[in-house]
């Protein structure tokens, strides 16, 4: 009994260590692992722009808090409102959001638009990395895996994957890892 306790005891100790260590990535739902926060302002019919390095499947998310902001996200630093200028966009009056594929090219520009009926839009943009994205794939070469040879014959008609990068493989066990420590730390302390 004394012996569990005090191997139970540093496995709380080890977790507490290295969500402290972690603790710049936070989970806010079980699909999402935020990265970054930006807060900022704009003004009416003018533009306010970012960029964006991080890679696999994306979420971002912007918040007006003030007056009405549109996300705008493309491939070039500079995205606009045209169809053109910009791949995925969200101009709703309410919260927007874009989902950011693993396969999109980085660095991401993101625009922020200040509508015209607001002289002032402040605004937050929060950044997640979807983790239910990278679910859903595993979840489909299972499922690949089961059908047999029937879905090797159709996968010779499907494009060609994008090739990854090597090093977004360690990343992706690693925010796995963070949270099942995070998820066991939780279950510890309350």
């Amino acid at each position: 009994m004394r012996r569990e306790f005090i191997l139970v005891l540093l496995g709380i100790i080890c977790v507490s260590t290295l969500s402290s260590l972690l603790s710049r990535y936070v989970q806010i739902d079980t699909g999402k692992l935020l990265l970054d926060t930006v807060v900022g302002a704009v003004g009416a019919g003018n533009f306010s722009y970012w960029q964006l390095g991080h890679t696999g499947p994306l979420l971002i998310e912007l918040t007006s808090l003030t007056g009405d902001a549109d996300l705008y996200v493309s491939d070039t630093l500079r995205p606009g409102y045209e169809p053109e200028k910009n791949n995925f966009s969200s101009i709703t009056c309410g919260p927007d959001m874009v989902h950011v594929p693993a396969s999109f090219p980085r660095p991401v520009g993101i625009g922020v638009f200040g509508h015209w009926s607001h002289q002032l839009s402040e605004y937050s943009i929060q950044v997640f990395w979807d983790t239910s994205a990278v679910l859903s794939e595993h979840q489909m070469r299972l499922m690949d895996k089961m059908n047999g040879v029937v879905v090797e014959q159709e996968t010779k008609v499907r494009e060609k994957p994008v090739p990854r990068k090597a090093d977004e493989q360690p990343k992706t066990r690693f925010l796995k890892f963070t949270s099942f420590l995070d998820m066991v730390f939780e279950m510890f302390v309350l």
